[in-house]
């Protein structure tokens, strides 16, 4: 990478405005100030529209739409939070055109099916600005229209669309001399786009659009596509410019009122033939005369405003944004930031007195001088350098920057961006973006999820594994995974071995990387956490090699060993039955799963809540694994109940053997004075309806009985879907101490304000004249003497009665066999022991030969990762009590 000046890095470590300008003339550069903040906040007039200061949020992706690019939760956030912020421009962070052109999967888009959302997006932002700023401040939201070209990843992997062939950037990304170009007529087609996406966005209530032509995307590397031949899109400046001149010019035509802006790289920083408003002769030095030219004639198009860009964040982000550290593995520039940032503005300046009086001007790549932002963006505007002044990173850190500097006068010396460069390290992980560092409850762990998907990170932690003999590791887990085998492998680089090694005791590794409780288990048992600064991150490992398996193609099972005409029945899908399916087709025997929902995933994917297992895990990952097994060999029956729509006689009459996975579907009841009134919900049934119905509204008094980890989980899921407005109280009868609950899922409980009344013990609930829950009445407890087991029991404090008004409980005290299922199993003969089917010699046979069971039926809901071992385990035994029968009737 070649570099305009050779003076050499240095990071930020300026504590007085005094020392800031002594290393710019240190630097024989030329950077104003001025403490005139006035200017700042004077009204900027634009095609009729008055913005309330002249301070613009730069466009910075947040990646957090769906799949059809509507904006998402956070995208919401972050808007209204830049509105109420005070900014008087929103210059919107790019939206892509067509599909093919997105970044990233979960970029926004401007089409049909996401107006409405834009529009309501739109709405609430100003209402924002207005709740926060005054009804008389209304900020402009420039809607930005673009199309990724070489950077395009709809689908989170590279599909680059390219318009010329690069020396310097094909070799950055790997794309060969013959890698095709976009047509012409693929570039004809694109114009219509733009425009159905300006009236698109007309429509959804934007006054202003960008068409964005910037950081080495499609439009902006047509404008450096001298190299281009034979096209009307290339080698002259007439056909380079020709694109974005006949977008601005169909755009203003159809819709006159939208006011026009355009996201401009005037200077690429990448040599000639291959950047725009690049010096001739091969070096670093910019060449405006073409930009210049494009502004002028783009003006008189309609063009308003040019927000001007600079440099490549793929290829070259320190030439707009300089920074103190980079994204891992990016380099360390040999310029000082201080001479990017001098640069910036001379080119700005040059820029703005040639068109100033034609458009708008926004100057951008400040965020770097933190605290002392206001003085140089006042002295911009003293020497009248430019219009506006735009800052990205620091928005993304400081939302409130405006607002704060309007009412103080200076700015929060904690709330500044630090330019880490992890806002952009989370772009190029494929995650939702934002600032970890000043907004880390939201963000922070997003950050490390990014960082998780990366090879060399992951890699760098799995060298943390001390490979110790005997693995303590490995004991804590329930499946017995070879755990300092697979790490190794990772930190070697053999991710498939890895994978093959989760593999051999534990069918279903990417859920259990979701959803173990890793700290009380292989994690809890490290060594690192003694000896070490902490212990290895197994689980964060596990879902990395997982996840890369699935996508890889890795997983499915290959039925092609010696295949055995045996069919064996598999009553459930949940955790226990997949697992014991999966090993039996491994090991050749036909397998048909009877479930009584209508997908895989039992009640672990029905209940588990959405931040610890997203829906589609379970189906993702069992989709893997089991689609390559030809349909002869593996028979689902979906909606198909026992009892219901089969009998446990006809399955023991068509099958070699049986495999009972059908969890426990009976919450138990507590035992309280008088009948329940309505609003009293049985745990699974709460977690079920709180996961999968967003319609589900919740009341703001809210109890939660009981102390293990369903208890804290429909606890914590309550509070979440309260909100401030709510409160929700864990009721316990016995102490902290003796909770069964996961010390991880109390803490994160605590976190989300769960209120704890330990040694508190529920009697009687308390109905209203409508029938309906109004409250409950508890009694004080103390613990009593040990019992044979060594646990205290609780003892009630007579006279201690009190009353919780609520109008929404859950009971979450236990499951059990249901009572149907339980009649089936007594008229067939299995053994049902407290509650649950017991088994022969602690294994998996029930008292029935050729029944089998495991996961919850016979362990009462321990862990999913359990309930995995339980069913590769029976069709293990299930494959030798068939070999022993073969073995015997040929005897």
């Amino acid at each position: 990478m070649e570099f305009l000046y050779n003076s050499g890095h240095e990071k930020f470590d300026f504590t007085s405005l005094e020392e800031l300008e002594k290393k710019v003339e240190e630097l024989n550069q030329e950077l104003p100030v001025s403490q005139n903040y006035d200017l700042l906040f004077t009204p900027v007039e634009v095609n009729g529209f008055s913005l309330p200061n002249a301070f613009a949020v730069q466009p910075m992706e947040g990646c957090d739409a769906d799949e059809e690019g509507r904006p998402g939760r956070l995208t919401n956030r972050r808007y209204k939070r830049f509105a109420a912020g005070g900014a008087g421009l929103l210059w919107m962070e790019a939206t892509s055109i067509v599909k093919e052109g997105k970044a990233n999967p979960h970029q926004l888009m401007m089409t049909e099916r996401t107006l409405s959302s834009m529009q309501k997006l739109r709405t609430e932002v100003k209402e924002a600005a207005a709740e926060s700023m005054g009804e008389a401040h209304e900020p402009l939201m420039v809607l930005q229209l673009t199309h990724s070209g070489r950077y395009s990843k709809p689908h989170g992997f590279p599909e680059p669309i390219i318009a010329q062939h690069s020396e310097i950037l094909d070799n950055d990304q790997g794309l060969t001399e013959d890698y095709p170009l976009i047509s012409d007529q693929k570039l004809d087609e694109l114009q219509d786009k733009y425009i159905r996406a300006a009236e698109l966005a007309a429509e959804a209530g934007f006054k202003a659009v960008d068409i964005k032509a910037c950081h080495g995307y499609l439009l902006n590397e047509i404008l450096a596509a001298h190299t281009r031949k034979n096209s009307k899109y290339g080698g002259s400046y007439e056909n380079r410019t020709r694109f974005i001149k006949e977008v601005v010019r169909k755009i203003k035509q159809n819709n006159p009122d939208l006011i026009l802006g355009t996201r401009l790289n005037v200077y690429d920083a990448i040599p000639y033939p291959y950047g725009f408003g690049m010096a001739e002769d091969g070096s670093m030095k910019p060449d405006l005369t073409e930009p210049i030219r494009l502004i002028e004639e783009l003006s008189a198009l309609g063009v308003k405003m040019v927000n001007i860009a600079v440099g490549n964040p793929y290829y070259n982000p320190h030439v707009e944004r300089p920074f103190d550290s980079n994204i891992a593995g990016g380099y360390i520039p040999e310029e000082h930031p201080l001479e990017n940032i001098a640069e910036n503005m001379k080119i700005t300046r040059k820029i703005h007195q040639a068109v100033g009086d034609k458009v708008l001007t926004v100057a951008s790549g400040l965020s770097w001088l933190r605290q002392f932002v206001p003085q140089v963006a006042a002295g911009l505007k003293e020497k009248d350098w430019g219009d506006i002044i735009g800052l990205g990173r620091a928005f993304f850190a400081y939302p409130d920057l405006v607002k704060d500097l309007k009412e103080q006068g200076k700015l929060d010396k904690d709330k500044i961006c630090i330019s880490c460069s992890s806002c952009s390290q989370m772009m190029r992980d494929g995650v939702k973006a934002g600032c970890p560092v000043r907004d880390s409850e939201i963000y922070a762990p997003i950050f490390r999820a990014g960082r998780l998907q990366n090879k060399d990170y992951v890699s760098s932690l799995a060298e943390l594994c001390r490979d110790c003999a005997p693995a303590s590791c490995q004991s804590g887990c329930p499946a017995e995974v070879d755990v300092p085998g697979f790490i190794q492998a990772v930190a070697a680089g053999k991710e498939k071995e890895a994978y093959s090694i989760l593999r051999m005791t534990n069918n279903l590794p990417e859920v259990c990387a979701y959803i173990c409780p890793a700290e009380a288990q292989c994690e809890g048992a490290c060594v690192q956490r003694n000896i070490g600064e902490k212990e290895v991150p197994i689980q964060d490992i596990q879902r990395y090699v997982s996840q890369k398996a699935r996508k890889e193609g890795w997983t499915g099972i290959e039925v092609n060993g010696r295949l055995k005409n045996e069919e064996i029945a598999v009553l459930g899908a949940g955790a226990a039955g997949l697992s014991c399916a999966a090993e039996l087709l491994e090991k050749g025997y036909k397998v048909t799963v009877f479930e009584a929902r209508k997908r895989p995933g039992g009640t672990a994917e029905e209940v588990i809540p959405e931040e610890r297992l997203k829906k589609d895990v379970f189906a993702d990952e069992i989709r893997a694994i089991m689609g390559t097994v030809p349909e002869k060999r593996l028979t689902w029956k979906f909606n198909h109940q026992l009892g219901e729509d089969f009998s446990l006689s006809e399955i023991q009459d068509n099958f070699a053997a049986v495999f009972l996975g059908l969890g426990l579907k009976e919450s138990t009841s507590l035992p309280l004075e008088g009948d329940k009134p309505l609003g009293v919900y049985q745990a699974l049934d709460f977690l079920q309806k709180i996961k999968n119905d967003p319609d589900f509204n919740l009341p703001n008094k809210i109890a939660v009985i009981g102390g293990g980890n369903t208890a804290l989980d429909a606890a914590s899921q309550a509070s979440v879907k309260a909100g401030s407005r709510g409160d929700v109280y864990l009721i316990y009868r016995r102490s902290f101490q003796q909770m069964p609950a996961w010390a991880v899922e109390i803490d994160n409980a605590l976190k989300k304000g769960v209120h704890f009344l330990i040694l508190q013990q529920p009697v009687e609930y308390l109905s209203n004249e409508q029938g309906g829950l109004s409250g409950l009445k508890m009694v004080r407890t103390v613990l009593g003497e040990p019992d044979e087991d060594g646990r205290r029991s609780p003892e009630v404090v007579p006279g201690t009665e009190q009353i919780l008004k609520v109008d929404l409980v859950v009971e979450a005290v236990g499951q059990s066999l249901s009572p149907e299922l339980r009649d089936i199993f007594t008229r067939h003969n299995i053994k049902i022991e407290g509650g649950l089917i017991d088994t022969v010699d602690s294994g998996t046979q029930t008292s029935v030969p050729g029944i089998f069971a495991g996961g919850d039926i016979i362990n009462g809901g321990r862990t999913v990762v359990q309930a995995v071992f339980e069913g590769a385990r029976a069709a293990r035994e299930i494959d030798d009590f068939l070999h022993r029968n073969s073995v015997k009737n040929q005897l």
